[in-house]
């Protein structure tokens, strides 16, 4: 396990004795030299993986000398929201006079999840775990000034990163760590924003197509839809919510089963655009216009969401913002300022387009 361990505490007598070799052996690992067999030098680094060792040179240059760079360990970057996050971190970043370094730990790529949970078993891999103390040893080494995890699910990744000597931001990810700092979007927030667009639009019958019941946006975005029903005097119908993936195969198949209901709804909130873009592929099949009988209101404002046909209604999430903020909350950290909120929730905003309009008549 990673997590919990304040780096530099072991010592290479310490090493040693996990892997069972001599000192001797595990400095031969450490700066490549000698011709130590491959099973032994996979036992060295195990160990050192395990402890969370710092060779002492390392760890005497972490005490006396940073260098204006910031690390970035980004899960994926080529999940969709990663670029602009990143974008937003270096443009604070250069403003500031600090260099970026970048480490990408391809963990969609390499393990595809197929939901929440699969998160969860990813990153116990020991081939994710030994890519995260490679990043945290390289940036040490470096001697960065401090570090943003960027996420690629909002999830609770407390204990992959190991107690760091250098600050640390988390962002698109949570931590339930008081002590932790984050920088999110408020789920819950543009959730209701969304719904209550539909609802001031005339709409009584607003269905519902979740993301899968077990992630946390899924839930704060549930309590936005109940709010806002609940605040336009709008029932809620179970018959009406749909829980699956964020997929647009989803998207199509729950909205099937929502306009062959003997009383459909005339507007469905898909908290993804992805999942719109599925449940326009329904309507269209079965000649249901869009929004003449139908409005359909996503979530995310993916680059796709403008070029469909029509153009599809979403909430825009702050991702570059968030990117921004990460990197002004870490060098307040970094230059030991007085951080305000150490839990940061930036507000949605919605982009209205052509996918949504008030219900048809009888509707």
């Amino acid at each position: 396990m990673i997590g919990g361990v304040f780096l530099g505490i072991s010592t290479i007598v310490d090493v040693a004795a996990l892997a069972g070799v001599s000192v001797s052996t595990v400095s031969n690992v450490i700066n490549h030299k000698g011709t130590t067999a491959p099973e032994t030098k996979e036992r060295v680094r195990e160990a050192i993986r395990q402890l969370n060792y710092i060779p002492n040179t390392v760890a005497k240059n972490l005490k006396t000398s940073r260098n204006n760079t910031v690390g970035i360990i980004a899960e994926d970057i080529c999940a969709f929201m990663s670029g602009p996050i990143i974008e937003g971190i270096s443009s604070v970043c250069e403003a500031k006079g600090y260099t970026v370094s970048l480490c990408n730990l391809r963990l969609e790529h390499l393990y595809p999840p197929q939901g929440p949970a699969d998160y969860e078993q990813m990153v116990r891999r020991p081939e994710f775990l030994r890519s995260v103390q490679d990043s945290v040893t390289n940036f040490l080494s470096a001697r960065v000034s401090g570090v943003i995890y960027v996420g690629l699910h909002p999830r609770d990744v407390g204990g992959i990163l190991p107690q760091l000597p250098i600050p640390v931001v988390y962002t698109y990810c949570l931590t339930r760590s008081d002590g932790d700092c984050t920088v999110n979007y408020d789920d819950f927030q543009g959730a209701k924003l969304a719904v209550d667009h539909l609802a001031e639009l005339g709409h009584r019958r607003i269905a519902l197509i979740s993301g899968p019941i077990n992630s946390i946006p899924t839930h704060k975005r549930m309590q936005g839809y109940t709010e806002s029903l609940m605040e336009h005097g709008l029932s809620f119908d179970p018959a009406y919510v749909c829980t699956g993936k964020w997929s647009t195969s989803a998207g199509y198949q729950h909205c099937c089963r929502l306009l062959d209901m003997e009383y459909p709804p005339s507007a469905i909130f898909c908290m993804s655009d992805d999942i719109a873009f599925g449940a326009m592929r329904a309507a269209y099949e079965r000649g249901i216009s869009v929004p003449g009988r139908l409005s359909l209101q996503g979530f995310d404002n993916t680059d796709s969401s403008r070029c469909v046909l029509p153009a599809l209604t979403t909430v825009n999430v702050p991702l570059s913002q968030m990117g921004r903020t990460s990197a002004q909350l870490l060098m307040s950290l970094m230059t030991q300022q007085e951080v305000e909120a150490r839990h940061v929730l930036l507000p949605c905003t919605h982009v209205l387009r052509q996918s949504t309009a008030p219900p048809a008549c009888g509707q």
